[in-house]
């Protein structure tokens, strides 16, 4: 266990600094909720605990006996090894002891011990110690589940300042750590990309990713964070804490206010063009209020938010009076609400949506929702009965052809049709949008152009599958990046379509705050540019150095490269000359 003061130098994926003390999350306990036990429900526990142990014991042993017959030997004595791992008696009584002892439920302190264990097996060079880790949480799995079944009770609260270490957390994760109490992250995996990247930047919750020991950091540790400057700094010295304590001060949500002193906004290039420039929004929040006062709209208003938060799908009615509120804070301009995005790595596991290996390229996005058509409807129906100001326009995503938009488009006229039965108001003519994020929809987007009234490239989901690269998975960062030729050629022909048709097209992802690709952008022809809110400042002083004329022959020359090395040179060199001027 690390003792003195160490620095960990890593990737801010959210900027911020905070300080407070860990809580380490070894892979596989976060799964099960942190949940506080009376002493009067220890013996119960114990008494679930043993039912799940025993329930587990009893499917290995049918298991192992179907392996027997069916297969053999070898395999069978996969099971031989976890059964004698589910019956172990000396790590039961240790997690006996522990649930009277922390007065914590069984599947917390269960899974919490098993992740102690195989964390330190997994980093054995024996290849039979980390198989005895793959079968232990096998083992494991089993058990938790069985308890899971039971009733859970509310979570418990993290201590004030709890800066939490972990591998990698979904965007729910994110979501209820906060809610808990959580005030950032330390993890060894995901890309600024990231749907947990993502989430914290809207919750201003800094998150930095780094390749670091689990044995140099334990719970009750004090660290800093800095999401600014990548680094976290565990044991810091009472000078490192004072000195971040003024700097965190000085820094505060400036970020964000800065945008009120904007000259204009959109902002304007050199030959008096305007760039449109929009926000993303992923959660409601102090932010809005300065978006609206400034009358910028919202781009991409990502709604799972109201999922996640509570894990089942809101009503109507919940949804209608939010929605309506957005309409009218952002009554001056539009707002882009998206419809639920959500797969199987964001619903609640509960049974109810089949688990997926590989849930990017599985039934998410618009996908899902055409399989969960009543649920789409009645989304579609609160967000068309909020659209009477006529500030709304709704965008379907992750489509990838054009049947998947007729259907869509099918759902909505039913909705539209049993609104004015019931004489219910709506925008008649509310905008219906996509976003193109496969490269399909990118090739197909001269037939998608002609069936919708504007387009939005996400970025983020366009590089990760056409560079088949994991925009979590820092093994393959180098092939994840917006400005490879093939990602730029297919942001290219959609801007192309939807100038050919007549629609606007606009660009969502990450990228689209990047001034490094303003120029290639304006260049193209993009009709808007849609970012987290905390990149719009700086952005929008950028365009005012811009030549809307003269960008436009840059765009050929970057498109003729053969790398992303040689397009990041040619827009670098690009910039350079600017900032000479």
């Amino acid at each position: 266990m690390l003792k003195g003061r160490k620095v960990i130098k890593g990737v801010g994926v959210s900027s911020g600094i905070v300080l407070g003390h860990t809580r380490v999350l070894y892979p596989g306990e976060k799964k099960v909720p942190e949940i506080a036990i009376p002493p009067s429900r220890i013996k119960t526990e114990i008494a679930s605990l043993e039912r799940a142990v025993a329930k587990t014991v009893e499917e290995l042993t049918k298991l192992r006996e179907s392996a027997g017959k069916r297969i053999g030997g070898p395999v069978a004595k996969i099971f031989d090894a976890q059964l004698l791992i589910a019956s172990d008696y000396e790590f039961l009584q240790q997690v006996k002891e522990q649930i009277g002892e922390q007065r914590r439920n069984a599947g917390y302190i269960y899974s919490s011990l098993v992740s102690q264990t195989t964390v330190q097996l997994r980093r054995s060079p024996d290849e039979y110690m980390r198989q005895m880790a793959t079968d232990i949480e096998a083992v494991a799995s089993r058990v938790v589940s069985h308890l899971s079944r039971h009733r859970r009770r509310k979570e418990v609260k993290f201590n004030p300042n709890t800066i939490l270490v972990g591998k990698l957390f979904t965007a729910t994760e994110v979501m209820n750590y906060r809610n808990l109490k959580a005030v950032g992250l330390l993890t060894t995996e995901g890309g600024r990309n990231s749907h947990m990247a993502m989430i914290a930047r809207s919750l201003m919750m800094p998150v930095v990713v780094a390749d670091f020991s689990w044995s140099d950091i334990s719970s009750g540790s004090r660290v800093i964070l800095d999401g600014t400057n990548d680094q976290a700094i565990i044991n810091p010295t009472d000078s490192d804490w004072s000195d971040y304590q003024k700097l965190r001060k000085r820094q505060g949500p400036a970020l964000i206010t800065r945008i009120k002193k904007l000259p204009h906004v959109p902002p304007l290039t050199k030959d008096g063009k305007e760039v449109p420039v929009a926000a993303n929004l992923e959660l409601p929040g102090p932010v809005e209020d300065v978006l609206s006062e400034r009358k910028i709209p919202i781009g991409l208003y990502r709604t799972e938010f109201m999922y996640l938060q509570s894990n089942h799908f809101p009503t109507e009615e919940e949804q209608y009076a939010y929605y309506a509120q957005i309409a009218e804070r952002f009554v001056d301009t539009t707002v882009v609400l998206r419809t639920f995005d959500l797969g199987s790595d964001k619903f609640k596991d509960d049974g109810l949506v089949a688990h997926e290996d590989n849930p990017a390229l599985g039934l998410r996005g618009i996908r899902s929702m055409l399989e969960m058509g009543e649920t789409f409807k009645q989304q579609v129906r609160a967000i068309l009965r909020a659209s009477t100001l006529g500030n709304i326009r709704l965008m379907l995503p992750m489509v990838s052809d054009v049947t998947e938009v007729d259907k869509a488009k099918r759902l909505i006229s039913q909705v539209k049709y049993d609104l004015r039965k019931h004489n219910i108001p709506f925008d008649n003519d509310i905008a219906i949008g996509i976003m193109i994020e496969v490269p399909s929809a990118a090739l197909m987007a001269d037939q998608l152009a002609r069936r919708v009234d504007f387009m939005s490239l996400g970025t983020n989901d366009l590089t990760q599958y056409t560079m088949s690269a994991d925009r979590n998975n820092q093994r393959v960062a180098s092939l994840y990046t917006p400005y490879h030729p093939a990602v730029l050629h297919l942001v290219k022909t959609t801007v192309d379509a939807g100038r050919k048709h007549n629609i606007p097209v606009s660009v969502c992802g990450e990228v689209a705050g990047d001034p490094l690709a303003l120029p290639l952008f304006i260049g193209m022809g993009v009709d808007s540019l849609s970012m987290n809110p905390v990149k719009i400042f700086d952005l929008c002083r950028q365009v005012k150095k811009i030549d809307s004329n003269l960008v436009k022959h840059l765009v050929g020359s970057v498109m003729a490269s053969g790398s992303p090395q040689a397009v990041i040179r040619k827009l670098q060199s690009y910039r350079s000359a600017l900032d000479k001027k």
